[in-house]
C-alpha cells in the first residue's frame, strides 16, 4: 500500500482516556456495551494486540505526538506542563511533533478535549485550532464549557459522589453520577464541538485532521442520570484476581493499594461492583457521544473517504488484584492492553482483525504515511503494510516503560509470544504466561522451570532497550548479565 492510494485524506483521530478492553464489547467484553465502537470495527480493522508505550496520561500522549518513547521526549510523569521544552528531547536532538508536519503539508488542524501531553501548555501551542486546555484540564470550570451550556440552554451538572477511592478531599478519584442532561456532560460538550469544527473544515478545499480527546472513562466515574443505572451491580461478577492477596507480587503493589488508594483496597465486591457499573455506564455514555461524531461525518458525506483512528492512551484497573484503583506501577494487561481500530478510506480491510504486536507509537507513523509527511527517528512503524496484508518485517515482541506515578519507580515491560516479563529494578520482577494465566495471578519469576524463558525475555528486553536508546540502559546492564 502506498501513499498514492490514500493521498491526503481527511483524518479523524478519536482518543478515549483510560479505557480498559473489558469495557469494549467488540473486544469480547462480557457486559459493557459500546455499539458505536463496535460499528466502527465492522467498517474498519481491529488490532487485537495493541499496547501503550507507557500506561500514564502525559507520557502516552506525548509519545503519540512525537512517535518516540518517553525516555526520548522527556515527559515521563504526569507533570505540569510549560516547563518541558519540545525543541529538544532527552538525547539532545530536535523533537518533532506530527501537528507541525501536517500543518506544513496543508492540513487544517482541529483539537477538542483533554490535552495533558506535557510537551506544551495547550494544544494551540503546537499548531492546533480548537480547545485543548493546559494540564489535565478543568473542563467544567472553563469558559468554553460554560459558553456551550449557554448556547444550548443547559443547566450546570450536580455531582453525587458515592465512593472515594482515596479520601473525601480527592473528588478526582471517586465514582458516582451527575444530575442533569447528558448533553451537559464533558463528553457530549466535546463531541458537539468536534462536529462543529469538522463542518467548518469541510467547507474548505484543504484536507483536515481532527482529533477528539474525551475526558473519560478516566476517573471520576460520573455518568449522567440517563446512563447511571444501565448496568446492575448484582450482574457484575468479581474479577478473577479480586481476592488476590498479592503475596507473590512486588512490594510496590501492596504499597500502592495500602497507602495511595486505601479506601479502594479495603472495599469489598459489594462496593466495587457498583464502581465498575458506574465505569461501564460512563463508557457507554461516551460511546454514544462518539456515535454522534460518526453520524455527523456520514451526514457531511465524508465518512467513506475519511481515515478514522480510534484508540486510548492506556487502560484502567477498576478493582483488579484486590481493589486497585486508577493506574500506577502495576503492569497488568488491563492497564497496558488498549483498543485500536482503523477505518480506511474506501473501507479497505473492513471487518477484519490483525494480531501483530502494535503500539500507540505506530499510530504516529501511520498518520505520517497517510499525509505524505515524515518525522525523524520514530520508534513506531506505519501500520499500512500489515493493513494491506503485505509481506513486511514486523516486530515479534513489544516493549513498554514506566517511570512512576504517585511514587517514583522504574519499570520495563516486554511481551513475547504469550509471555510477559516485568523488570522492577528495585523490587521483585514478574513473569506471566498470559495464555494459561490471563488474570496474572501466578508470578513465575522464581519458578525453576522458567529459567530458560526468563533468559530469553531478558535478552529481548535488553536488545529493545539498546535499539531504542533507552537512557536507563547504562544503569541497567547488570540486570541482563
Amino acid at each position: 500500500m502506498t501513499n498514492e492510494n490514500i493521498k491526503k485524506p481527511n483524518i479523524l483521530l478519536i482518543v478515549m482516556d483510560q479505557l480498559a478492553l473489558h469495557a469494549v464489547s467488540c473486544y469480547e467484553a462480557p457486559l459493557c456495551k459500546t455499539p458505536h465502537i463496535d460499528s466502527l470495527a465492522q467498517d474498519g480493522i481491529k488490532f487485537e494486540r495493541s499496547y501503550t508505550p507507557c500506561a500514564l496520561c502525559t507520557p502516552a500522549r506525548a509519545s503519540l505526538l512525537s512517535g518516540v518513547y518517553p525516555h526520548k521526549h522527556g515527559a515521563i510523569f504526569n507533570s505540569e506542563t510549560g516547563h518541558l521544552p519540545f525543541s529538544e528531547n532527552e538525547l539532545g536532538k530536535r523533537l518533532e511533533l506530527y501537528p507541525q508536519k501536517l500543518k506544513e503539508a496543508g492540513y487544517q488542524l482541529g483539537y477538542m478535549g483533554k490535552w495533558h501531553a506535557g510537551l506544551a501548555e495547550t494544544a494551540n501551542d503546537v499548531g492546533f485550532e480548537g480547545y485543548g486546555p493546559k494540564n489535565y484540564g478543568d473542563v467544567r470550570n472553563s469558559k468554553e464549557y460554560h459558553q456551550y451550556l449557554k448556547e444550548h440552554s443547559l443547566s450546570e451538572l450536580e455531582t453525587v459522589i458515592e465512593f472515594y477511592a482515596q479520601n473525601e478531599q480527592n473528588k478526582m478519584d471517586s465514582s458516582g453520577y451527575v444530575k442533569g442532561s447528558t448533553e451537559a456532560t464533558p463528553s457530549h460538550f466535546i463531541a458537539n464541538r468536534t462536529i462543529e469544527m469538522m463542518k467548518q473544515f469541510s467547507e474548505k478545499d484543504s484536507p483536515f485532521f481532527m482529533t477528539c480527546n474525551f475526558w473519560g472513562p478516566h476517573a471520576p466515574y460520573w455518568p449522567s442520570e440517563e446512563y447511571k443505572d444501565l448496568y446492575n451491580p448484582q450482574n457484575i461478577p468479581p474479577w478473577k484476581s479480586f481476592d488476590e492477596d498479592l503475596t507473590n507480587k512486588p512490594q510496590l503493589h501492596r504499597r500502592y493499594r495500602k497507602h495511595v488508594m486505601p479506601n479502594a483496597g479495603k472495599a469489598g465486591w459489594d462496593i466495587w461492583s457498583q464502581v465498575v457499573a458506574r465505569y461501564y455506564a460512563q463508557t457507554t455514555m461516551i460511546d454514544a457521544a462518539m456515535g454522534k461524531i460518526l453520524n455527523a461525518l456520514k451526514v457531511m458525506g465524508h465518512y467513506d473517504d475519511t481515515l478514522l483512528i480510534f484508540t486510548a492512551d492506556h487502560g484502567e484497573s477498576v478493582g483488579i488484584h484486590g481493589g486497585i484503583f486508577d493506574k500506577g506501577a502495576m503492569a497488568y494487561e488491563e492497564i497496558y492492553h488498549t483498543p485500536l481500530i482503523i477505518k480506511m478510506p474506501g473501507f479497505i480491510g473492513a471487518g477484519t482483525t490483525r494480531d501483530h504486536w502494535v503500539s500507540l507509537l505506530d499510530v504516529t507513523a501511520t498518520i505520517c504515511q497517510a499525509t505524505g509527511t515524515s518525522m525523524q527517528d520514530l520508534d513506531g512503524q506505519s501500520l499500512f503494510p500489515i493493513i494491506g496484508g503485505l509481506d513486511c518485517v514486523w516486530r515479534d515482541d513489544m516493549i513498554a516503560q514506566f517511570h512512576g506515578h504517585r511514587f517514583p519507580v522504574s519499570q520495563r515491560i516486554l511481551w513475547w509470544k504469550n509471555f510477559k516479563y516485568v523488570l522492577n529494578f528495585a523490587d521483585t520482577d514478574e513473569l506471566y504466561d498470559l495464555e494459561h494465566d490471563s488474570a496474572e495471578l501466578h508470578n513465575l519469576i522464581l519458578d525453576s522451570s522458567s529459567v530458560d524463558l526468563l533468559k530469553e525475555m531478558k535478552k529481548r528486553m535488553w536488545n529493545n532497550m539498546k535499539k531504542t536508546g533507552d537512557t536507563l540502559g547504562p544503569q541497567a546492564w547488570t540486570f541482563f548479565e
